[in-house]
C-alpha cells in the first residue's frame, strides 16, 4: 500500500472515500535522491519511508538544511492557524524519521501567520493507529456522512449504497448524532421516517426540519421531487458567479450569463472593465447566484444602483424537497440533467488559478472558464426548473 498526506486526510474524513479514490489512476511519482548528501534546501521534494508494510511518501513544499537535520515547510493560504495543520506537519515529520533523516523542526507558513510546530513527536502514535487502520479497513465500507460528501466525487455512488439499506443518512440534515435521537423513537428506516408522526418530529427538531425530514423520506422512497408550496415569480435576469479564496476572501473570476450569452472578467487583470459593465447596467436589474458571497461582493460594487439579488438556493429549498442528500449546486444541477464539461471543483480550480498566473496558459483558462460558465448555466437550469412549477407559469 501507498500512502501520503492526502490518503490519510481521505481516510479520517471518510474511509469509503479514501478506498474509493484509490481506485483512481495516481500520478507517478520519483523520489530524489537522498536528502541526507544533499546541502541546501529544496522546493516540493518527494521523501519515501516505510511502516508496517506501508510505502509512506511526504511532498512538503520545502525542506531547509539546518545544523543537524532538516526543517520542514508546509504552506498554506489560510489567514489563521486550523489545527488540522498540526497532524499534517506531523505526518511530514514521521515519514521523515522513517527515511533516516533528522528533522529539525516543522513550521506552517501564510502571509498571514507562522507557526513552528515543536509537539509534532507528540502526535505520531496518532499517525500511527491512523495507518494501522487503513491497512485493516474492508474493501467497500459503509459512508461516513457530513458535511464533506457535499462536495464529494463518490456522493451518487453512496447514496446509491444508503438507498438500498433504506438508510435514514440519505436524507439532508441528518448526521449520526441525530440518527441516535430517531432510533430511540423507533425510526430507523425511510419507510420509518415516512410514517413517523410529523407533530412529535417538529416538537423536537423544530416545524420546518420535522416536516422536511418526512417529506424528504417520502422522496427518496418515491424517487421523485415533492414541491412544498409553488415559488413566487422569478423574473429573468442576470445569473452571476464568482470564483474566488475562501480563506483569504479574496476574488479572481467574476462570470455573467445574460439571457444565453456568458460573460467573464478576471477580477485582478479586469477589474476595471468588470467595474464598467456594472455601472453600464440599469436600475432595477435583478441578478441571481447560488449560495455563496456574490450578494454581498455585488452590493458592495454597485452602491450607487438600485438592484435585487435572488439566492436561488434558498427559494429552492424554501418549495422543493428532492431525493438527493446534498443541495449543492452540482449535485441538484445534474439531477435536473446537466453534465458539467470538466470534472474541476472549487478547491482545484483555485489552483488552476494560480497555475495561470504564472504560465498564462491559454489552454489552462480555458479550463476554468468552462467551470465557471458550467456554474452559471447550472443555476440558470435549475432556476428554469422552479419557474415551470411557480404560481404564474
Amino acid at each position: 500500500m501507498i500512502v501520503d498526506y492526502r490518503d490519510l486526510e481521505n481516510f479520517m474524513m471518510c474511509p469509503r472515500k479514501f478506498c474509493l479514490s484509490r481506485e483512481l489512476e495516481r500520478p507517478h511519482l520519483s523520489v530524489p535522491e537522498n536528502l541526507l548528501f544533499v546541502g541546501f534546501s529544496l522546493e516540493s521534494p518527494v521523501i519515501e519511508g516505510e511502516f508496517e508494510g506501508i510505502r509512506l511518501i511526504s511532498k512538503p513544499d520545502l525542506v531547509v538544511k539546518e545544523r543537524d537535520g532538516w526543517k520542514i515547510v508546509l504552506k498554506k493560504r489560510a489567514k489563521k492557524f486550523k489545527e488540522k495543520y498540526a497532524l499534517e506537519a506531523a505526518y511530514h515529520a514521521f515519514v521523515f524519521t522513517r527515511a533516516g533523516l533528522i528533522v529539525e523542526g516543522v513550521e506552517v507558513l501564510s502571509d498571514s501567520f507562522s507557526r513552528r510546530m515543536e509537539n509534532w513527536r507528540n502526535l505520531v502514535p496518532i499517525i500511527e493507529n491512523i495507518l494501522l487502520e487503513m491497512v485493516r479497513i474492508s474493501e467497500d465500507p459503509d459512508p461516513k456522512v457530513g458535511r464533506h460528501c457535499r462536495y464529494c466525487d463518490f456522493l451518487e455512488e453512496c447514496e446509491k449504497r444508503l438507498l438500498e439499506r433504506k438508510s435514514i443518512l440519505l436524507v439532508n440534515g441528518i448526521g449520526e448524532e441525530t440518527r441516535r435521537i430517531l432510533r430511540r423513537m423507533g425510526i430507523e428506516t425511510l419507510e420509518d421516517l415516512s410514517n413517523a408522526d410529523q407533530r412529535v418530529l417538529e416538537k423536537i427538531f423544530g416545524r420546518e426540519k420535522g416536516k422536511r425530514f418526512i417529506l424528504a423520506a417520502r422522496a427518496f422512497l418515491e424517487n421523485r421531487v415533492i414541491m412544498i408550496e409553488p415559488p413566487g415569480d422569478l423574473p429573468e435576469g442576470i445569473v452571476v458567479d464568482i470564483e474566488y479564496y475562501p480563506t483569504e476572501e479574496r476574488d479572481f473570476l467574476y462570470g455573467f450569463l445574460m439571457g444565453d450569452e456568458y460573460r467573464y472578467f478576471l477580477f485582478e487583470e479586469e477589474k476595471d472593465e468588470l467595474a464598467e459593465f456594472l455601472d453600464s447596467l440599469d436600475n432595477g436589474v435583478r441578478f441571481y447566484h447560488y449560495h455563496g458571497p456574490e450578494r454581498r461582493k455585488i452590493l458592495r460594487m454597485v452602491e450607487n444602483k438600485k438592484i435585487t439579488l435572488l439566492d436561488v438556493f434558498s427559494i429552492l429549498r424554501r418549495h422543493f424537497v428532492f431525493p438527493v442528500m446534498s443541495y449543492s449546486l452540482k449535485r441538484i444541477a445534474r439531477y435536473l440533467g446537466y453534465k458539467w464539461r470538466t470534472s474541476l471543483n472549487g478547491y482545484e480550480i483555485i489552483s488552476l488559478y494560480e497555475n495561470w498566473r504564472r504560465t498564462k496558459n491559454e489552454e489552462i483558462l480555458k479550463q476554468m472558464l468552462l467551470y465557471n460558465e458550467d456554474d452559471v448555466r447550472a443555476t440558470k437550469r435549475v432556476l428554469d426548473f422552479m419557474r415551470s412549477h411557480s404560481s404564474f407559469s
